[in-house]
Formats: structure tokens, sequence, C-alpha cells
């Protein structure tokens, strides 16, 4: 089997990085595991040491750390997981199997979990994408193919994911496990998923200026927007929300894009107050 590193990028992650680490060591093909924090506040260093084989303290955001942490794996297939994310046990197993019939990159299917109607609104949204390759990114990569891309693009703090998937494909086959990553959201709320959205928004502006608008509509061009129907029939209370989070994350990034634009001048003017994100 092919030897297999992950690299998992933290920030406060207290709340999720033991079961992150946890489902990682319990897999049926051992993996070797580094952790890059970006110099958290709160227990993440302190859960993560025994579980881990290497720890690096370093920013400013999660493409640089994830690259320094690619850095330091020795191994053959090096992949790219959320601390907010378990990982089922066959994971790594069907990433080396993947690997060993000719992918280049490994997309593994996600799920939401948490509790509370928007976590369940989350969770419907996410069915929506399993399959869909203008959503789906790969999280798992040869050495050589992540050596020859370069890495993540580190000018890009949102949709850095997609863009080195994209790359990826140009190089050979895109592969898929059977099992899935559990995307831990808690108790999630309205507030948190649209601050969330927003405070990536300029890295997904870069992202489109880098690859197009016409790339960006693609990656847009979702199921429920082909098949609105899909929202009202089984779940019609579940695709109400939905829209309503959809106009909430876009009010959001668009007040975030004008703040980014106009800030200086608007900051002159004490119309703009700072706000921390966590970028868990």
């Amino acid at each position: 089997m092919t030897m297999v590193g992950v690299v998992v990028a933290t920030y406060n992650s207290a709340r999720t990085i033991g079961a992150c680490l946890h489902s990682l060591r319990a897999q049926t093909v051992g993996c070797e595991i580094a952790l890059v924090d970006n110099h958290s506040s709160d227990a993440t260093v302190a859960i993560a040491k025994p579980l881990v084989d290497h720890i690096l303290i370093c920013g400013p955001e999660r493409s640089a750390q994830r690259n320094a942490g690619a850095a330091q794996l020795t191994c053959d297939v090096i992949g790219f997981i959320d601390s907010d994310m378990t990982l089922a046990p066959e994971v790594i197993s069907d990433v080396a199997t993947a690997v060993g019939r000719g992918a280049v990159s490994v997309v593994v299917p996600e799920r939401t979990v948490g509790h509370g109607f928007w976590a369940s609104v989350r969770a419907f949204e996410r069915a929506f994408y399993l399959g869909d390759p203008n959503v789906e990114a790969a999280r798992f990569f040869t050495r050589d193919a992540f050596a020859t891309l370069g890495g993540f693009d580190e000018a890009l703090t949102g949709g850095e994911d997609w863009d080195l998937a994209r790359r990826a494909r140009v190089l050979g086959p895109v592969g898929r496990t059977a099992a899935d990553i559990s995307h831990l959201e808690g108790g999630l709320t309205f507030r948190e998923a649209c601050r969330k959205k927003a405070y990536y928004a300029p890295g997904f502006k870069a992202f489109q200026a880098k690859h197009g608008t016409a790339t960006t509509l693609q990656a847009l061009n979702r199921l429920y927007v082909r098949e609105p129907w899909r929202l009202v029939c089984p779940h019609p209370l579940l695709g109400a929300g939905l829209v309503v989070l959809k106009l909430g994350e876009v009010s959001a990034i668009a007040q975030t894009v004008v703040r980014t634009s106009h800030g200086p001048r608007l900051r002159r003017f004490g119309q703009v107050k700072s706000e921390h994100h966590d970028r868990t």
C-alpha cells in the first residue's frame, strides 16, 4: 500500500481537533500526520501533541500552513484535512488504492454533522454536492503532482482547494474514495455561517481574478440551481432554510467586498468596525 500523509491546519481548534486526530489514528492503514498551527490561544497544540508526528507553528493563512506541513512529510501521497473534520476508518486505505490504480488526485466525499436547524440546512445543502465535479475538490495528491504544481497558491485565502484541484486535473486521473469525511458543524448558527463565508470573500475574489468569471459561474451552477424543485421536495422547510442561508451569505460577502474595497476611506469616517473571524 502507498504510504499516505495528512496535513491538518489549525487555529483555535480545541473543540474539534481531538476527534479529528483520533479518526486519523484509527485508520485501517496508518498515516503520517503533520499539524500546522497558526498561533492558537487555546489548547489546540496541547491536545494534538501526543497524536501527531510533526507540529509546526506558523501562518499567516491556511494555504501557507498546508504548504509548510507538506514539506515535513516523507510519504508518497499527501492529503489535507480541516481541523473540524473526522474520517471514516477506510479513507486512507481507499486513497492508497485509488493512487495505486493511477489516480494523481483523490476526492473524498463529505457530509455535514451537527445539531440544530442551520446545521441540518447545511447537511441538506452538502448532499447536493456529492459527485458534482464543479463543487467537490480533491484533498489528496501524489507527492510528485503536488511538487509539480507548486502546492497551494498562498495568494489565495478562499477557493484555494478548487484552485489546486483544478490544476491537478491536468496531470492525470482523479480518483474517489467510497469512505467519507464528516464535517463537524456543531450547533451552527445563521450568523456564524454567514460570517464564515464573508471572511473568505476576498480570497474568492482573487480566485475569480485568476481563473476567470466563467469558472466561478461554473462552480456556482449547482444542482439546486438547475433543478430548483429539489428545494421543495421532499424537504420544503430545509429548502426554504437553504434559500435564506444563501441570501444571507451573499449579503455578508457583498458587505465584505465593499468594506475591503473602500476600507481606508470608510474607516476615516468611522464607519467600519473590525471583527475577528474564526478560520476553523
